[in-house]
């Protein structure tokens, strides 16, 4: 009795340090923070108008990391979601010996031409105490082109001979792009505040901007 009491005593002491010792390590200093915006993007570098979708972010400001007074620092992860673009075109041509043999004097060629881009962003966020915020980060994309085309053959008269569907032809690209976004974070109750930015990616050798507007909820 003597000799287990101290060893009982002992052996429970070890196993509650742990325990204890765990509830004093402080939880992380984090805010979440959710975000969405509407956005209007600018494909004129890659020959088509403007797209307009939704961005959705998800991020945490670390608030243990200072760069600056009354600043803030955190990372970020979202989606992009695109609207598909359409572009038609029409042009006639001079028939090929075989669109020749099978009556045609002339070729009126009648395209459509379509864009998908959506993907995912990883950033790094700063903002400073003045609504202003500028972020950094990647495009991991998915970048596809289709090319739907049909050929009417045009008999001298202009008559329609044939009407050929040719089989679509696609531009499929997926790769890392990067942007640098600048912003303003305007507060409108205590934990939500209205957003405006402005965004630039680099993306298939072009640069294009991103103009996005939406509301930010912060626990």
């Amino acid at each position: 009795m003597k000799t287990t009491l101290p060893l009982t005593v002992a052996l429970t002491g070890a196993l509650i340090a742990p325990l204890h010792a765990e509830e004093e390590l402080a939880p992380p200093d984090v805010d979440f923070y959710a975000e969405a915006q509407m956005i209007r993007a600018d494909m004129d570098p890659y020959g088509f108008d403007t797209a307009d979708g939704l961005n959705i972010n998800i991020g945490m400001w670390l608030n243990s990391v200072e760069l600056g007074k009354n600043s803030r620092f955190g990372l970020e992860a979202g989606f992009v979601n695109q609207s598909e673009l359409r572009e038609d075109s029409m042009f006639t041509r001079p028939p090929t010996t075989s669109e020749q043999g099978a009556g045609a004097s002339s070729v009126r060629v009648e395209e459509e031409t379509s864009l998908k881009l959506n993907g995912f962003t990883l950033a790094a966020v700063w903002q400073s105490p003045y609504w202003l915020y500028v972020k950094g980060g990647a495009y991991l994309y998915d970048f596809k082109v289709e090319d739907d085309q049909r050929r009417v053959l045009l008999d001298g008269g202009g008559a329609t001979v044939d009407t050929v569907n040719d089989a679509p032809e696609s531009d499929s690209q997926s790769g890392i792009a990067p942007f640098v976004t600048a912003g303003v974070a305007v507060p409108l109750l205590e934990k939500l505040s209205l957003t405006a930015e402005y965004q630039y990616t680099s993306l298939e050798s072009e640069t294009y901007g991103t103009l996005g507007i939406g509301l930010r909820f912060t626990n």
